[in-house]
């Protein structure tokens, strides 16, 4: 009798797991955009006059402020569980 509850919010636990996995889709996808714009950027400091690495860093840059704008606490400065279960200040 006492885990009926689990049976109620079943649909609420699928809703929650739909979620977490399209956050998790959308974490993926911007680590992946900044790794590829760190190592486009080093080959570009090879080769500064390169149309296409150049075009490259642009378009990954537009893509990460994309992502960024649909999820803006991947570009946060501090974490939100730093925020969330830290110490308070003062």
């Amino acid at each position: 009798m006492s885990i009926m509850w689990f049976y109620d919010d079943l649909n609420e636990m699928q809703d929650f797991n739909n979620l977490r996995e399209a956050v998790k889709r959308l974490e993926k996808e911007y680590l992946d955009l900044r790794i590829q714009l760190r190592d486009t950027e080093v080959e570009l400091r090879s080769d500064p006059d390169s149309e296409y690495l150049l075009a490259k860093v642009k378009y990954l840059k537009k893509r990460l402020k994309d992502i960024e704008k649909m999820g803006p606490r991947l570009a946060a400065d501090y974490p939100l569980e730093m925020a969330l279960f830290s110490a308070p200040h003062g």
